[in-house]
């Protein structure tokens, strides 16, 4: 009897360890998704995808152990497992992952900066001869501007003065 009551206390540890394995199987889920954004489509595949992994997991574990006898203290234990790394090591956990997630994002962002600084340079000295050219381009169109606008008034006076003629003539009449 004595042999049995140690058998299901050591089952029910292992139940609370697969608890809290599956606790850190879904903080590293959770840790990819900080990295990358996903949209909610792909957050329930992963979820699913979870569920799936950690039914197989547990059912595995039960089956080496327990030769796959379903017990109501198996899931307690689980349960209890999953509570108590929740509540205690996953803050702490994602805390330190969310620091070390922005330190990785902005030493690559400076990274990405520093690369950049001899492309900046390039585009700066090639600003100069192309700012030059827009000049003389803004320059030219300002003067062609400036040409069709006195083309468009004296095509506009030329035409006035045609009207008015047309009107001295039909009152001599």
């Amino acid at each position: 009897m004595n042999q049995i009551v140690s058998n299901q206390s050591l089952l029910f540890i292992t139940c609370a360890q697969i608890g809290i394995v599956m606790g850190i199987f879904f903080d590293l889920i959770r840790i990819f998704r900080k990295i990358i954004k996903h949209p909610d489509i792909l957050v329930q595949l992963e979820d699913l995808i979870y569920w799936i992994i950690c039914a197989l997991i547990g059912f595995y574990m039960l089956y080496i152990n327990n030769y796959a006898a379903i017990r109501p203290f198996v899931f307690i234990g689980i349960l209890l497992g999953a509570i108590l790394y929740f509540a205690s090591f996953s803050i702490v956990f994602m805390k330190i992952a969310t620091i070390v997630i922005n330190y990785i994002k902005a030493l690559i962002h400076k990274i990405i900066r520093l690369l950049l600084i001899p492309i900046k340079g390039a585009v700066r000295i090639l600003k100069v001869p192309l700012k030059y050219a827009s000049g003389k381009l803004s320059a030219a169109n300002y003067y062609k501007k400036r040409r069709l606008r006195r083309l468009r008034r004296k095509w506009y006076h030329t035409k006035a003065d045609i009207r008015t003629e047309l009107r001295i003539k039909k009152d001599k009449k």
